[in-house]
């Protein structure tokens, strides 16, 4: 039994570090891909495109994504779709063409679209059943901390190396990536495959926590998109790449300091302070001026979906069966995908007409709708899921 247990230990880790580096990666070329189009020529909206291009595959083919998870050996599934993804970072210097970039970009968000619901499936697959909720509200802190970490990865190493030097770094962490995961060896009895249908690729259950963290999701998207911008704008660039920092340290601090509660069951209240605290934030936009006002609000927006996002993962991944997960992963974590795009389009529009400071202090309405959904619905949802 105890061999056992560290056997547990050991793969949860490693698949904990893998999903953290190609998290950093994938967020790391975000800052990156921008200015490397417009060295090779690509300007204006041409930009635009070859962004949204992900976005786009990633929400056409997460629904999908479910399916080979679920009717395949996960593992090996995992492995596939990792080195495919890790191939996409040399391919942006091999290939510098508007066309070919928008190619690669859809191609990125297909294979991203399972790598991204593989990793959280595998590792609720390795815990204890009796561990899993625990289990994964830590290792969902893995989305968190890439989330933060990787634009300003992004950000110093486009600072200090030419764009190709940079994509060719990136794809030196999703290598190491690969190679943690190689060292897992998890080993998967035969599936019975079922054949595939549209139908079976949205895991029902999973739709109202889906439904409530895209909501919560939409500020984030405006922040992680525009908060460049508006360093420009206020004259505090040098303070940005301190402001991821300051993202990390509130995560980890939120992390540090929560999961006795998380333990405990305390989901309730712990939703509720995240929600509080990240509304003031959002509205503190409006008097933003300083560095350090910047700063206090990386700090405090990270504490915020430091709780948040690992909490409704464990939401999803503690009520699942096991031979449902890879589905049910992969609906949930379209709520990703649909509120960072929507946050992003709607500061767009509201960047011209209203300015950043007004736009950002707006997106807190979202939350103020998320909270309504978690009170009047989805708490209630997860607590009978938990009794069934």
């Amino acid at each position: 039994m105890e061999k056992n247990q560290k056997i547990w230990n050991r793969r949860f880790i490693l698949l904990f570090l893998t999903n953290l580096l190609v998290l950093a990666a994938f967020y790391a070329s975000i800052p990156i891909i921008p200015i490397y189009c417009q060295e090779i020529g690509i300007t204006g909206s041409r930009v635009g495109i070859v962004l949204t291009a992900m976005s786009v595959a990633t929400i056409l083919f997460r629904p999908v994504a479910g399916y080979p998870l679920d009717n395949f050996n996960r593992y090996r599934v995992y492995l596939l779709f990792l080195a495919l993804f890790c191939l996409s970072f040399p391919a942006f210097i091999a290939f510098p063409l508007f066309g070919a970039l928008i190619v690669i970009r859809l191609y990125m968000g297909a294979v991203y679209s399972v790598c991204g619901s593989a990793t959280m499936t595998l590792a609720g697959d390795v815990l204890p059943p009796t561990k899993i909720t625990e289990g994964i509200s830590r290792f969902a802190f893995t989305v968190s901390i890439g989330m933060a970490v990787g634009p300003y990865v992004g950000l110093q190493v486009q600072s200090h190396m030419s764009s190709k030097a940079s994509f060719l770094t990136i794809f030196g962490i999703t290598v190491l990536a690969f190679i943690c995961v190689s060292c897992c060896r998890i080993k998967y009895p035969k599936v019975q495959r079922k054949k595939f249908s549209l139908r079976d690729s949205i895991y029902g259950p999973a739709l109202p926590f889906m439904f409530n963290m895209m909501f919560l999701m939409i500020p984030y998207g405006a922040v992680i998109a525009y908060s460049s911008i508006l360093a420009q704008e206020k004259s505090l660039s040098a303070y940005l790449p301190y402001f991821y920092i300051c993202l990390v340290v509130g995560m980890l601090v939120s992390k540090l300091s929560t999961q006795k509660m998380i333990d405990a069951g305390h989901h309730r209240v712990l939703v509720y302070l995240s929600l509080v605290i990240l509304i003031l934030t959002m509205i503190s936009y409006l008097f933003l001026s300083t560095g350090v006002h910047l700063l206090a609000a990386g700090f405090f927006f990270g504490l915020g979906y430091g709780i948040l996002q690992p909490l409704f993962q464990s939401f999803v991944t503690g009520t699942t069966p096991a031979p449902k997960r890879g589905v049910a992963n992969a609906t949930y974590m379209l709520s990703y995908d649909v509120g960072i795009g929507i946050g992003s389009l709607l500061m767009g529009f509201m960047q011209e007409s209203l300015g950043l400071p007004v736009g950002f202090a707006l997106t807190a309405i979202a939350y103020g709708i998320g909270a309504i959904v978690y009170v009047v619905y989805v708490d209630h949802y997860y607590r009978k899921l938990r009794l069934a």
